[in-house]
């Protein structure tokens, strides 16, 4: 079963891990919106009821689609053996799933509004943290699955990757911000 936590994508891939993605991507954005939980990229949290609930959307699309084509370039280009788009948007869909754990945790009053440097902002980054690991994990393993990559070409790769979408999904996301 733990094994199935951090590599989920023996059970799922295709169409399959795409739709479920889908589903989870649209609870996770629905869960933002109504507790003011932003996520630029994938590394930044921020707390604010300030946006239409297609921004919240835009948000995560973003940043996964701006991984997921960096990662099926790197599996073309890298990898010896045959890939597929549909793999790699799939797996890193389901991979941002564990993120919805803080947009949920902010329904508890406690945490929708709290004090600077208190237990409850402690322990909301704390959640969010092991839910950012746990989605690099899954993004890992499902970049590995989806490239058939080994060794050195698959973690640099995937680090590189990972890096330069978080910093382009943040430059398209701050330019939306700044149209709105």
């Amino acid at each position: 079963m733990t094994n199935y936590l951090i590599n989920p994508y023996s059970r799922i891939a295709g169409f399959k891990s795409l739709l479920a993605g889908l589903i989870g991507l649209l609870l996770l954005s629905f869960a933002s919106f109504k507790s003011g939980t932003h996520f630029y990229g994938l590394s930044n949290i921020d707390f604010a009821k300030d946006s239409r609930f297609v921004f919240y959307i835009f948000e995560h699309l973003i940043s996964w689609f701006v991984f997921a084509v960096l990662a099926f370039f790197f599996g073309l280009s890298l990898s010896k053996s045959h890939v597929r788009a549909i793999d790699f948007l799939g797996t890193s869909l389901i991979a941002k799933i564990p993120l919805i754990f803080t947009p949920i945790l902010r329904f508890i009053p406690a945490f929708q509004s709290f004090v600077f440097q208190s237990f409850e902002m402690y322990f909301l980054i704390g959640v969010y943290v092991i839910s950012l690991a746990w989605t690099i994990a899954l993004l890992f393993n499902g970049y590995k699955v989806s490239s058939n990559l080994k060794n050195n070409r698959l973690i640099v790769s995937f680090i590189i990757g990972l890096v330069v979408s978080e910093i382009i999904s943040r430059v398209i996301i701050n330019l939306l911000i700044i149209k709105t």
